[in-house]
């Protein structure tokens, strides 16, 4: 009996993890609008898993920041006010100057070899116009970045504000000519780390997180 119960919990962890990643994707991907209001029923038939399974997904991604539940009207999509979006440019500055930096000084030829071909993509994702494919890329480019640094604590800080950094990129690269700006920005990143330079990195990266939030939060202010 104890045997059957443990079964029935190691084959609800798949289910639960893939309805937590495919939840997460689906908000950061913009299908689910900010403030929107996800319906149980509705996730639990698209998710195809149970209440309880779906609940514990839900909490999940309520502790990453992700979901607010709202008294009365039960998970809604976070809204990141002007506020939460300053305080998180501040914080993300700081971090991935910091990260970029620390590959210069430490990263592997093999890390290296690794961000030249995530950024020849990146490239032509961006080139092509491709927003989504370029946002998925741009994880793909900072994830190597936090590899290469070898400074866990600053991948795991950088990894606590993922999903927000994600929705506020969507929201910079929702603004006419941003895309091409952030592939020049990139690509002066990109050049310095190939170069371990380690000043032109961080300076190039504390940059781009400048240049992005001053695009994400006008367009803030415009939706207010």
């Amino acid at each position: 009996m104890s045997d059957n119960g443990m079964n029935g919990a190691e084959s609800a962890t798949p289910l639960r993890k893939q309805a937590e990643e495919d939840l997460r994707k689906a908000i950061l991907s913009g299908r689910y609008d900010a403030g929107e209001r996800l319906k149980e029923r509705q996730l639990m038939e698209t998710l195809g898993v149970s209440r309880t399974l779906l609940r514990e997904a839900l909490r999940q991604i309520e502790a990453e920041g992700l979901v607010t539940l709202v008294p009365n009207r039960g998970p809604v999509v976070s809204v990141l006010s002007y506020e939460d979006a300053e305080e998180i440019y501040e914080v993300r500055g700081i971090l991935e100057a910091q990260a970029c930096a620390g590959f210069a000084l430490r990263a592997s030829s093999a890390h290296v070899r690794k961000l030249q071909d995530v950024f020849a993509n990146l490239k032509r994702a961006a080139e092509a116009g491709d927003v989504s494919r370029t946002l998925e890329l741009s994880t793909d480019f900072y994830d190597v970045i936090l590899e290469g640094s070898g400074n866990k604590v600053l991948s795991s800080m950088l990894k606590l504000l993922h999903n927000r950094i994600v929705l506020l990129r969507r929201t910079s690269l929702s603004e006419p000519d941003r895309l091409p700006e952030t592939l020049d920005e990139l690509t002066r990143i990109y050049e310095a780390l190939c170069a371990r330079d380690e000043s032109a990195a961080s300076k190039a990266s504390q940059h781009h997180v400048r240049q992005a939030s001053r695009a994400a939060l006008r367009i803030m202010r415009q939706r207010q």
